[in-house]
C-alpha cells in the first residue's frame, strides 16, 4: 500500500514539474572540447536577426530561439594560446518544430590536429 501511494506521489510530483516549465524553445551547446573558447553565430533565416555569443571550455550556452523557424548556426575555435593545435569550424542549419522543445550540440566531435606549416 505504501508503495501504490510513494508511486502516486511520484506521478502527481512529475505532473506539477511539467506544468510549470516554461514553454520556451531553445538551442544549447555545450563546449567539451579542447580547442578553447567556441564563438557560436546563431542566424534567423526569416527574419535575418543574427546573435553571437562566445562559449568557453566546459560551459554551456542556452539561446532562445522561435519554433518551426530555420536557424543556421556556425561555430568557430579560438584555440589555445601556446598551443599547437588546430580546430576545425562546424556549421549547419537546425530547426524546432513546438514551442517548449529543445535542440541540444554538445561539441565534442572536433579533434585538435597539428597545424601544418
Amino acid at each position: 500500500m505504501k508503495r501504490r501511494w510513494f508511486l502516486l506521489l511520484i506521478l502527481v510530483v512529475s505532473l506539477l514539474l511539467a506544468a510549470c516549465q516554461d514553454n520556451e524553445t531553445t538551442l544549447t551547446f555545450t563546449n567539451k572540447t579542447e580547442c578553447g573558447i567556441a564563438t557560436i553565430k546563431i542566424t534567423n533565416t526569416e527574419s535575418g536577426t543574427v546573435e553571437e555569443q562566445a562559449l568557453s571550455e566546459g560551459r554551456t550556452l542556452t539561446v532562445e530561439i522561435e519554433p518551426a523557424v530555420i536557424y543556421r548556426y556556425e561555430v568557430t575555435y579560438a584555440g589555445r594560446p601556446g598551443s599547437d593545435l588546430n580546430c576545425a569550424d562546424k556549421s549547419g542549419t537546425v530547426m524546432v518544430p513546438k514551442r517548449g522543445q529543445d535542440s541540444n550540440f554538445t561539441l565534442i566531435g572536433v579533434t585538435p590536429t597539428p597545424k601544418s606549416d
